[in-house]
């Protein structure tokens, strides 16, 4: 039987927010918080300027939700925010002659010349996440094991960790890649 969690909605969590409730704050800033923060990464800010863009989006969130026309457009929204305060931020610190990138990064940057290439970069990134946060844990130490850990663990190992069968590793990786696979179809992934 498959596993299935019920999350709350971005809306559902919106409405929440607005009535003071701290959990759920706390579960918006988590279900996005890679999302905020990769974008000032991708950017190619260093960690103490991301950090900022990742706080400034944030306060911008709070400040602005009850003004959301468009609450279930929250992730784009983050998105675009995070875009232009990372845009303003470089050419601020390109008119005081700082530059704020590494200068290898700021040559192969995705950003910084393309917004838009970047806000698809980081959507089709997020909505990864969202899909591997909604498979059930078993599939999620799977794909974990044989795609993340580096060295990839043999299946024997695999098998030892997980108390299955070395058998059954190949069964069951297939099964949950059907699963992820399944689940972006659902949120519209395109490669």
């Amino acid at each position: 039987m498959e596993e299935s969690w019920a999350q709350p909605s971005d809306a559902e969590l919106i409405e929440a927010c607005l009535e003071g409730d701290d959990k759920a704050w706390r579960s918006l800033v988590m279900r996005y918080k890679r999302l905020v923060y990769s974008v000032p990464t991708r950017w190619g800010l260093n960690a103490d300027d991301s950090v900022d863009i990742f706080q400034s989006v944030w306060l911008d969130c709070f400040r602005q939700l009850s003004s959301l026309r468009s609450i279930d457009r929250l992730q784009p929204w983050l998105m675009r925010v995070a875009v232009r305060k990372c845009h303003r931020f470089s050419q601020t610190a390109r008119a005081r002659q700082e530059d704020p990138l590494d200068q290898e990064k700021s040559e192969t940057l995705l950003g910084a010349e393309d917004p838009t290439k970047l806000l698809t970069e980081v959507d089709r990134d997020q909505t990864l996440r969202i899909a591997f946060d909604r498979l059930p844990p078993r599939c999620k130490q799977i794909i974990q094991l044989l795609f993340f850990e580096d060295p990839r663990p043999s299946y024997q190992a695999i098998a030892s960790r997980l108390g299955l069968s070395e058998n059954s590793i190949g069964f069951t990786r297939e099964r949950c890649l059907n699963n992820l696979r399944r689940i972006l179809d659902e949120l519209g992934y395109e490669p």
